[in-house]
C-alpha cells in the first residue's frame, strides 16, 4: 500500500497514541517511529539512527488503533507504515500470528483450557499471554440487563447475513445466536452467513497482505453468492476490516458503493427499540468505545437510549492490537489495564468489539465484569 511520506514531527499524534500516553517515551510515539523507520522504507536518505534489531523491536509496539492517522493533518498512519515494514521484514511473530488466525481458530477454546491449568507465574509476558488465552474459555452466562423489542413496525430489508468474525466463530458462538434472535425479532429474513471467514484486518496489521487479500476475496465471493444482502456486523474491528474492501480494487465502483451501504453495525438494524431494564442492570454501567468505530459507533447511542446510566470511559485503546498480543503481550495487557482505570465507579463494562471484549475481560480486576453488549440484552 502506497504511503504518504514526510512526517513534520509536529507532535499532534502524541496525545492520541495510547502507547505514548502509557509510557511517555518518545520512541514509542507515532512521530518517533516515523523518524526512525521511514528511511527503512526508502523514504529518507542515509542510515537509520538505530540498528535494525532495535528498530524491529520498536516496530512491534503499536496497537493498530489508527488514532494517529485520524489526528494527523497529513493523514499519516504509523500503523500502516509498520504493517508495510512487517511485510518486508518478516519475523517469528508474523509467522505464528498467521497460524493462530488462519489455522488454529478451532483450537482457541482448548488453548484457554490449557492456560487455565498453568500457574500464573514467570515473566510478565508469559502471564499476559496466559491471561489472554484464559479469556477464550466459555463465559458464565449472565442475567440480562435489558429486554428489548421493536417499538414500531419496521420495514426490514431482506435478507440480512450476519458476519460473526473470528472471535464469535471460535470462542463466543452465543453472540451470533443472540444476533440472529434480535434480527428475527425485528422481522428480518436471515441469509446464511456461515461462509464468511476472517475479515482480514488483523492479517493486514501483521503485514500478511497476501492472506488478507485471500480473506477479502473469499468474503466478497460469499456475499455475491448470497445475492449481495445486507450484512450485520457486531464487532468494530471486523467492520473496520470489511470497510477497507471497497478501496482494494476487487469490486467496481458501483459494487463497492453497494458494499459500503449494506455492511453495517448490528445496532443500525435494530430501529426504534423499546427496553425493559431488569433488576440485574448495574446502576452505573460503563461503555468502552472501540477505536475501530472511528467516531461512527452505532452501539453507543443505541445503548445510551436504553440505559440512561451508561457512562463512557476515558478515550483509551484496549490494547488488543492484533499482533501486539503475540509480539509484546505485556505491553498489550498494560494498555488494557490502563483502559479499565477509566471506569473507576463501574462494576460492569460492555463494548461492541470482539477483540476489545476478550482483551478487557482478560485483564479486568476482581469485581469488574467485562462483556460484549450482546451478552446483556435479550428479546421480549
Amino acid at each position: 500500500m502506497a504511503m504518504k511520506r514526510g512526517c513534520t514531527q509536529c507532535g499532534d499524534c502524541l496525545d492520541v497514541c495510547p502507547l505514548f500516553r502509557l509510557y511517555r517515551r518518545e520512541e514509542y510515539s507515532p512521530k518517533g517511529k516515523r523518524l526512525l523507520m521511514e528511511p527503512l522504507d526508502g523514504w529518507g536518505a542515509g542510515e537509520t539512527p538505530l540498528p535494525w534489531e532495535k528498530i524491529r523491536a520498536l516496530s512491534r509496539l503499536c496497537a493498530g488503533c489508527g488514532r494517529c492517522g485520524r489526528q494527523c493533518a497529513r493523514k499519516l498512519s504509523t500503523a500502516e507504515l509498520l504493517a508495510d515494514l512487517r511485510s518486508k521484514h518478516p519475523d517469528w511473530s508474523r509467522f505464528i500470528w498467521n497460524i493462530w488466525i488462519r489455522r488454529a481458530g478451532p483450537l482457541w477454546p482448548l488453548a484457554g483450557r490449557i492456560a487455565s491449568l498453568v500457574p500464573a507465574i514467570g515473566p510478565q509476558g508469559l502471564r499476559s499471554s496466559l491471561e489472554t488465552a484464559r479469556a477464550l474459555l466459555p463465559q458464565r452466562a449472565v442475567l440480562p440487563w435489558l429486554r428489548i423489542r421493536p417499538g414500531r413496525a419496521v420495514a426490514p430489508e431482506a435478507p440480512v447475513a450476519i458476519f460473526s468474525g473470528c472471535t464469535a466463530r471460535y470462542a463466543r458462538p452465543e453472540w451470533t445466536a443472540k444476533a440472529e434472535k434480535l434480527l428475527r425479532r425485528w422481522g428480518y429474513e436471515l441469509a446464511d452467513g456461515g461462509g464468511f471467514g476472517c475479515c482480514g484486518g488483523t492479517l493486514h496489521h501483521a503485514g500478511l497482505f497476501e492472506w488478507e487479500a485471500e480473506a477479502r476475496r473469499k468474503n466478497i465471493e460469499t456475499w455475491r453468492a448470497l445475492g449481495r444482502p445486507a450484512v450485520a456486523v457486531f464487532c468494530a474491528s471486523c467492520k473496520h476490516g470489511l470497510d477497507a474492501y471497497a478501496a482494494e480494487g476487487d469490486m467496481d465502483a458501483e459494487e463497492a458503493a453497494l458494499w459500503k451501504s449494506r455492511v453495517r453495525g448490528l445496532a443500525d438494524f435494530l430501529a426504534a427499540p423499546v427496553a425493559e431494564i431488569t433488576p440485574e442492570a448495574p446502576a452505573r454501567p460503563g461503555y468502552h468505545e472501540p477505536c475501530h468505530w472511528e467516531g461512527r459507533d452505532p452501539d453507543k447511542p443505541f445503548l445510551r437510549a436504553l440505559l440512561p446510566g451508561l457512562t463512557q470511559g476515558r478515550e483509551l485503546c484496549c490494547g488488543m492490537g492484533g499482533i501486539l498480543k503475540m509480539s509484546a503481550p505485556d505491553v498489550s495487557s498494560a494498555l488494557g489495564r490502563r483502559c479499565l482505570e477509566g471506569f473507576p465507579d463501574c462494576g460492569a463494562v460492555v463494548t461492541g468489539c470482539g477483540g476489545c471484549a476478550l482483551q478487557l475481560a482478560s485483564v479486568a480486576p476482581p469485581g469488574l465484569t467485562v462483556r460484549h453488549w450482546l451478552d446483556v440484552v435479550e428479546t421480549q
